[in-house]
């Protein structure tokens, strides 16, 4: 049992390089295969008892309760942002770029490979963000 989670543990130590998103899932993997192991070997004049295992469940499901609950609200809010975006179109906006101000009516809204938005004003593109003020149009 010890040689099984030392070479979990070896397994989730978190490098710079792996860490994001996609290693909250491999340690709920790991975790999981903790668990199972646990089971497996324990010693049977003391089992693990059923609190304890029903208390390690729980605690596996608000964990990935909250993981996707964390992934809704992203695409939630950068689709606030794309409809946020769109509200510009055909409006005055005065736009800080560099140290200057441009003015001008919003042409376009466009939506990078990323996701994010931009917007185009004069020919030129932008991001929403570097809008100071929005005005209607004459």
């Amino acid at each position: 049992m010890i040689d099984s989670i030392a070479s979990i543990t070896n397994r989730v130590a978190p490098t710079s390089a792996s860490q994001g998103a996609s290693g909250a899932s491999l340690q709920m993997d790991d975790f999981l295969q903790l668990l199972t192991s646990q089971i497996t070997n324990q010693d049977p004049l003391e089992p693990m008892k059923d609190t304890e295992f029903i208390s390690q469940m729980a605690n596996i499901a608000s964990l990935e309760q909250m993981e996707q609950f964390s992934k809704g609200f992203s695409k939630f809010a950068d689709s606030h942002h794309a409809m946020l975006a769109q509200g510009y179109l055909g409006r005055e906006v005065t736009i800080s770029d560099n140290g200057s101000e441009i003015t001008g009516i919003v042409e376009s809204v466009n939506s990078t490979e990323d996701g994010a938005s931009e917007i185009v004003v004069d020919g030129n593109i932008y991001s929403p963000s570097s809008i100071t003020k929005v005005r209607l149009a004459n």
